[in-house]
């Protein structure tokens, strides 16, 4: 561990999905004490298998939080989500990561009042995605709208307390989230287009989140009190379609109209059907609200020079090779104050503009 750090004792809440990479790649700086804080109860890995949104194998728990022990960590189970627990579980931590899945959102509340009750300078809440923007056709609230309320509970509430905060926009993980979701069928090289596909999308990879939070954790001065964004690279829904099928068109590519796509979405939420969520993530794609620096907001990526961005299109072609992607964790991360407003064009083709 490093004595010089001053936030050098981390917990991170969640050990499955992103919990566990986050967990993995923190123990491997060896500068960081890391504690697993996790529920006595795996209902997230249930939860996602159900759903089919998320496209990774879940080892069983106890296996899980094994291997973390033997790497290093240390482990402290809750079992409810309650601010007490969470102040419990937060003893004598200076940053907590929260790396709950998107039925665990509306816990962040409890989970930020438990870390002002203990103490912790700095919390980290579980975005990794795109902001959420109000779309004026849903009858009601949608999916995502849970997290403006933590990030409104971050900022008003805890902020003035005391605690700091570092939301992380990277888009969209194809290679977390299943690309079937947003209507890439790669097993058949096939294809479901809602509207024209025209629209701009961010896309990071998870290995990428995964050094991004990394790097980021141990940079607390820099970061504290800010919005990342973080894009891999940009690209269109029609591109992605052009890798997914390997140019071929016609037959391979359904094309459903934004008003159809808009009933059945609907439809399938009003009775909870998994399937509609699916069906958002395509209409907010095409509604432009997929791209996370939409309103012109500068990237963050030339912070983190480290980060080998790789583009959407080598994602895709990756998942159809099956072949995994060559991870390295820097236990020392680069500091660095300029902006980029963009990095790749989508599929590769490497460009910067940095604002220094």
């Amino acid at each position: 561990m490093d004595p010089s750090c001053a936030f050098d004792r981390v917990a991170v809440v969640g050990t499955g999905g992103y919990g566990w990479h986050f967990l993995c790649a923190l123990l491997a700086t060896k500068r960081l004490h890391v504690r697993a804080v996790t529920s006595t109860t795996d209902t997230q890995s249930s939860l996602i298998k159900q759903s089919g949104l998320v496209k990774q194998k879940h080892t069983d728990k106890q296996k899980r939080i094994a291997k973390l022990r033997e790497l290093g960590a240390e482990i402290v189970e809750y079992n409810d989500p309650t601010s007490e627990a969470f102040a419990a579980a937060f003893s004598d931590i200076h940053t907590v990561v929260s790396a709950v899945g998107l039925s665990g959102v509306t816990s962040q509340i409890a989970m930020i009042d438990g870390a002002l009750a203990a103490g912790v300078r700095w919390f980290i809440p579980s975005e990794y995605g795109v902001a959420h923007y109000t779309s004026t056709w849903m009858p009601f609230p949608s999916p995502l709208a849970p997290k403006t309320d933590v990030d409104r509970y971050l900022r008003d509430h805890a902020m003035p307390r005391g605690l700091a905060h570092t939301v992380i926009y990277t888009g969209m993980a194809l290679d977390y989230l299943d690309p079937a979701s947003i209507g890439l069928k790669l097993a058949s090289r096939s294809a479901t287009l809602v509207g024209r596909g025209g629209t701009p999308v961010s896309f990071t990879p998870a290995h990428n989140v995964v050094q991004l939070v990394c790097d980021i954790v141990q940079r607390p001065h820099e970061m504290m009190n800010r919005t990342i964004r973080f894009a891999s690279s940009t690209a269109k829904m029609r591109e992605l379609i052009k890798v997914a099928t390997n140019g071929e068109h016609g037959e391979r590519v359904k094309i459903v109209c934004v008003d159809e796509a808009k009933a059945k979405f609907c439809e399938l939420a009003k009775h909870q059907d998994p399937r509609a969520f699916q069906i958002y993530s395509r209409l907010l794609i095409e509604e432009g609200l997929g791209q996370i620096n939409r309103m012109n907001e500068p990237l963050d990526n030339a912070m983190f020079p480290d980060i080998d961005a790789e583009p959407v299109g080598r994602t895709l072609e990756r998942l159809m090779e099956h072949s995994e992607p060559n991870v390295q964790i820097n236990p020392t991360p680069a500091h660095r104050t300029a902006s980029a407003k963009s990095v790749t064009d989508g599929l590769g083709r490497r460009f910067r503009d940095f604002n220094m």
